[in-house]
């Protein structure tokens, strides 16, 4: 059986546990890293047992890549996704957010597009069983047409950041449509550039309406898909559907029926993150996991994935539009905006190396944490 050969650039944290997901897929292998990091490239060579690179482009020469993992701060994002883009590799799968500027985020994915190559961007709740199962659902029809999309407790402190997993969610049970203008306002400052909290409303092409609360309320965080015969709801734990009845002679929400077994069943990330298996691994994660076998099945089904690159550049966008339009003074703000050379500079956490930021050896451990 051919096995996907995968790259990983960045040999830190977050680029082993991506490594890790890549492996226990059937279909991959990870066959080398590249790093400038000299520490994190000998630690990461010594437990996968790959050559490792100092940069990025002498791995991509010397070895048969087909899956670049550039697993990298946003700031150096634009610049190696478009030097992947320049060799033969047939997909490019980084982390989120995919960069800071909408003008990089066009360039990356006009890079990835123009050579064919299947561009995905983010560890994301959209490829998890659960919600990709409940937008099949949606999309037969068997719960009419959607109208709303509800999220309670918001996106924390991060628009671009976490809130990139609510925009992507959103889009996901809006059908992918296009988004004709946002609504919002931020939680500090609208007229700084930096990452922060927002709330707002986002109005569809297709008619969908969706809100983002800041705060949550009785029924905690999660969110809800409301349809003309049902509805779809999680509180972030756990999931179901509901079906309309006979709705002749009482409200439709007394009719409300779960569906039982429509779902699957357990928790939505179901194993927890910490555990270790039987090789002495840390568990990459279901999520992580789920996000990998996207980008593999992407290429097995040459389409672009759910998590793609344009869906990132789409709700980096949205992010901004949010806070353009507090800056507007809460005035919608449609979409395209025209303006590329917007940005939403991500915490450093997700910006920088971090490294330097938790220092040295409190990293080291973390690194080191991931093999018993």
């Amino acid at each position: 059986m051919t096995k996907y050969r995968v790259g990983v650039i960045g040999a830190g944290r977050k680029g082993r546990q991506h490594a890790r997901a890549y492996d226990l897929h059937p279909l991959a292998e990870v066959v080398a890293v590249a790093d400038t990091d000299a520490e994190n490239r000998e630690v990461f060579c010594s437990h996968f047992g790959v050559p490792g690179y100092d940069d990025f482009r002498d791995m991509l020469a010397a070895e048969a890549i087909d899956i670049a993992a550039p697993i990298l701060p946003v700031r150096s994002n634009p610049e190696v996704v478009i030097g992947c883009a320049d060799s033969s590799v047939k997909g490019i799968f980084c982390e989120k957010p995919v960069a800071a500027t909408l003008s990089d985020a066009d360039r990356m994915v006009s890079a990835c597009r123009e050579r064919g190559i299947r561009f995905a961007a983010g560890d994301l709740d959209v490829n998890l069983p659960v919600f990709r199962r409940a937008r099949e659902i949606i999309e037969s029809g068997d719960l009419g047409e959607v109208r709303s999309i509800n999220f309670r407790g918001g996106c924390g402190h991060e628009l671009s950041g976490g809130g990139c997993q609510i925009f992507s969610l959103m889009r996901m049970f809006a059908m992918d449509a296009e988004v004709t203008w946002i609504n919002g306002w931020v939680a500090e400052d609208p007229w700084s550039d930096h990452d922060q909290g927002g709330a707002g409303y986002v109005r569809f092409a297709n008619g969908i309406e969706a809100f983002m609360h800041r705060e949550t309320d009785a029924r905690g965080r999660g969110f809800e898909v409301a349809c003309t015969g049902g509805v779809f709801r999680t509180d972030g734990f756990y999931a179901q559907i509901l079906k309309a009845g006979d709705v002749k002679d009482k409200p439709v929400w007394e009719s409300l029926q779960e569906l039982v077994g429509a779902l699957p069943e357990g928790r939505i990330y179901g194993r927890q993150g910490d555990d270790y298996d039987e090789h002495g691994w840390k568990w990459p994660g279901d999520r992580n996991m789920a996000s990998v076998s996207a980008m593999i099945g992407a290429l097995e089904s040459d389409c672009d994935p759910q998590g793609s690159g344009d869906n990132a550049r789409r709700v980096l966008e949205m992010a901004i539009a949010v806070r353009q339009s507090h800056r507007a003074g809460h005035t919608p703000i449609r979409l395209p905006i025209e303006n590329r050379s917007l940005r939403l500079i991500p915490r450093p956490s997700r910006m920088e190396n971090k490294k330097p930021l938790v220092g040295h050896d409190e990293y080291m451990d973390l690194m080191h944490g991931q093999r018993q």
